[in-house]
């Protein structure tokens, strides 16, 4: 018959004692008997073979708790790739962006992802709950394991295994006082206390990573959207930039033989790169009127074309350098570009597998290489020139400002800048000069031709009336100098100044660009430009989607920042010749777009300022015509390591000045990994989880404890006889302080043996 017990109120008549509940037997009556029968019991040891088979089932499956986790971080530690759905059997999920139903089938992936990562949340949850269920066995082992040692455990720890999965139980004040000695005074070894405070803070860590588990197995098990790399395939090793010298080459653009390059006939450029030129100039025209004539009208950078890709000049937001795409380089990754497209086309290509790229959301194409930026300036101005007999040539223009681009005339100081030119003239490798064609001879005001100079000056210095930086120009040049021929200035000295370190940038391997302003009364006359030249090693990106990108457009990333103590590159006048597709010395003809844009804003931009709005237009259209040039600029390399992971690549990626190229394709896609602090964090607590399960086996096989129900925890309790262990305890954490072991005895039923009585119990229970 199984007794039936109810609850009793007691408190004794003092004011400041507690109220406690008790419990005692129900009398059973001849009713409520018949209810109330049990068939007998089975046999003990049928019992025990039961209760040790579902042990070592629960020892077992708690101990699989531990092949799912490891499979989830094999998936994030190894950046498993889904594909473009979350839901992808096979790895075959094809996103179908090229095709017709695109939207639709967008549409289908994304229910599919909604319904995948939905039940992946239950799968966390199942997994939190199940480790839940092995965390309350470790508790419940440990404590057992403590209460059948020494003094036993306090009976505020008895239902511990109960209540640790409420994470306010790190904050119960009976979890911290329970293994105090009850009174003060009375004597107590330290290493007891220790055991019993491990158990309670092992307890609390359990509380916490119980509570943890649920979220962390969630971060692990749900894919998220990632772009992630393909592998990264090196190319070729940079040896040098060919800016430093006259283009050469038999296949360096079409229709350009190696003869006509190395004979300065660089209008073998017109027909490809001539209308490249021209169709910068009209968006020019045609950009600068929208932003005048529209209220919301801006002004939009054009596009040029090389190959199946286009580009643009680019700049940050925080520098003011402008950098240019190289065309080789967009050449090279045109074909890959290509390829990539055939693979959409369903095409078969070795190195770009095509299910790996249809089972994309996006795929970016990326290629490592040099790119070349300018710092510029324009400025208006009057030329002077002075010839050395035993030296080099010196050319000056007035009108220079320290702020290149600031053309606030009230408030900039001008100066003179002079600039060393070599031989002059005859030095093509410094100079070339060319003339705009008249294309208008009826406009009187356009009729006159206006000639461009190209050179580039190994060093720079400027001065006006009141400032030389210690050059001795003024001297030089006003104080000594009442005829304007120069010839008392110790020109060595002017160019070897040591100028700020803010300014020094401004006065080595500076390239100008002087226009001359069409009409009589223009003879010095000049609207002219300086640039300095910087090189950087960027990673071109191209969006293979046509839906996406539809005109192909390259960008370049990973700009850097220009250190103010970098020496630019020297480049040599004969690029611009190419950029233009013009001779040495020859004419551009009238009809170009770019002779009559420039025509039509040259005087204006004299007359009226850089400021203007035709003065704007004339900077960018120089910016263009420079950005032509560097873009046109070839490189040399060489064959990089075969194997990327030797010991000479690994060399090769720490040189700076010849670094080793790749090219891979980064694709959007749903995978795994470990990107986030939170990832981390749930391996940490997976990780943590993983001993715990551990430490429960291994606690299992050792001991041999059997757990036991709430049930039988309580029988146990109620069968207990008191022996006055809480006599004159009132308050709750003196109750708690009191100290049982647990022991079995001979028909495997758990007793209660209060601390001052173990021995004795523990001798007649073994009889």
């Amino acid at each position: 018959m199984n007794p039936v017990y109810e609850p009793v109120s007691k408190s004794d008549k003092s004011e400041k004692s507690e109220a406690f509940i008790s419990y005692r037997p129900v009398r059973q009556t001849s009713s409520n008997l018949a209810s109330h029968v049990t068939p007998p019991a089975p046999a003990p040891r049928r019992a025990r073979r039961s209760r040790l088979l579902l042990h070592w089932v629960f020892h077992i499956l708690s101990l699989l708790w531990i092949a799912p986790i490891a499979t989830l971080l094999w998936l994030n530690f190894s950046k498993h790739v889904i594909g473009a759905s979350a839901w992808c059997p096979r790895g075959n999920c094809n996103a179908e962006g090229n095709s017709e139903n695109a939207i639709e089938r967008a549409k289908q992936l994304d229910r599919q992802d909604h319904n995948v990562t939905g039940a992946l949340q239950f799968v966390a949850k199942a997994l939190e709950v199940w480790f839940f269920f092995v965390a309350t066995s470790l508790v419940y082992d440990m404590g057992i394991m403590f209460a059948k040692r020494g003094r036993g455990l306090p009976v505020g720890y008895i239902l511990t295994h109960l209540e640790f999965g409420d994470i306010r139980y790190v904050l119960n004040p009976l979890l911290w006082t329970a293994p105090l000695p009850r009174r003060q005074g009375v004597p107590e070894k330290r290493a007891r206390i220790i055991k019993l405070y491990l158990f309670a803070c092992i307890t609390a860590m359990l509380t916490i990573l119980a509570n943890l588990m649920g979220p962390s197995t969630a971060v692990l098990v749900l894919p998220t959207l990632q772009w992630v790399d393909t592998p990264h395939v090196m190319h070729e090793t940079f040896n040098h930039t060919a800016a430093g010298q006259r283009p050469s080459g038999v296949d360096l653009f079409p229709g350009c033989s190696a003869r006509k390059l190395r004979n300065g006939k660089y209008s073998c450029t017109a027909d490809t790169y001539g209308p490249s030129l021209d169709e910068w100039a009209a968006h020019n025209t045609a950009s600068y009127k929208q932003l005048a004539e529209q209220s919301d009208g801006t002004l939009i950078l054009g596009a040029s074309q090389e190959a199946a890709l286009t580009f643009t000049i680019n700049s940050t937001a925080t520098s003011d350098t402008v950098w240019v795409p190289s065309r080789q380089v967009l050449r090279d990754m045109s074909h890959e570009f290509q390829k990539l497209r055939g693979v959409y086309m369903d095409s078969d290509e070795p190195e770009y597998p095509g299910r790996q790229f249809n089972n994309s959301l996006q795929t970016i194409l990326q290629r490592q290489g040099p790119s070349l930026g300018f710092y510029a300036g324009a400025y208006r101005g009057n030329v002077s020139d002075y010839g050395l007999t035993n030296g080099p040539w010196v050319r000056c223009f007035t009108g220079w400002t320290i702020d290149p681009l600031d053309w606030d005339t009230d408030t900039d100081v001008e100066y003179t800048k002079c600039f060393r030119l070599g031989q002059g003239p005859k030095d093509r490798d410094t100079y070339a000069q060319f003339d705009l064609g008249n294309f208008n001879a009826t406009n009187e005001k356009n009729s006159a031709q206006s000639g461009v100079g190209v050179f580039v000056a190994d060093r720079a210095a400027f001065y006006n009336e009141k400032e030389d930086f210690g050059s001795g120009l003024i001297d030089c040049l006003i104080t000594n100098n009442p005829d304007g021929s120069g010839k008392g200035c110790d020109w060595d000295k002017v160019f070897a100044t040591t100028w700020p370190e803010d300014l020094r940038n401004a006065t080595i391997n500076v390239g100008v660009t002087s226009y001359s302003v069409p009409g009589e009364n223009y003879t010095n006359a000049r609207v002219w430009c300086e640039h300095v030249i910087y090189q950087s090693f960027p990673t071109y990106s191209v969006d293979t989607s046509p839906r996406s990108n539809i005109q192909n457009l390259v960008k370049i990333n990973n700009l850097p920042e220009i250190p103010k103590d970098t020496i630019p590159l020297k480049m040599n006048p004969a690029w611009l010749l190419t950029a233009w597709s013009v001779d040495y010395d020859g004419e551009l003809d009238g009809e170009r777009q770019i002779v009559k844009e420039l025509s039509r804003v040259l005087p204006v931009t004299y007359e009226g300022g850089l400021g203007t709005l035709e003065g704007l237009e004339f900077v960018l259209l120089h910016f263009y015509a420079l950005g032509q040039a560097l873009s046109m600029v070839n490189h040399y390399g060489y064959a990089p390591p075969t194997d990327p992971n030797s010991q000479s690549a690994k060399q090769a990626d720490k040189d700076q000045a010849h670094p080793i190229f790749r090219t891979y394709a980064t694709i959007h896609v749903w995978a795994y990994g470990l990107s986030g602090r939170t990832s981390r964090l749930g391996v940490a607590v997976v990780a943590l989880g993983i001993a715990c399960v551990l430490a429960r086996f291994l606690i299992g096989l050792s001991t041999g404890i059997q757990e036991r129900s709430t049930v039988e925890v309580l029988a146990a309790a109620f069968e207990h006889r008191h022996q006055g262990e809480f006599d004159g305890l009132e308050e709750e954490n003196h109750l708690a302080k009191v100290r049982y072991q647990v022991v079995e005895d001979g028909e495997g039923k758990q007793r209660f043996i209060p601390e001052k009585r173990t021995s004795r119990w523990s001798n007649a229970l073994s009889h």
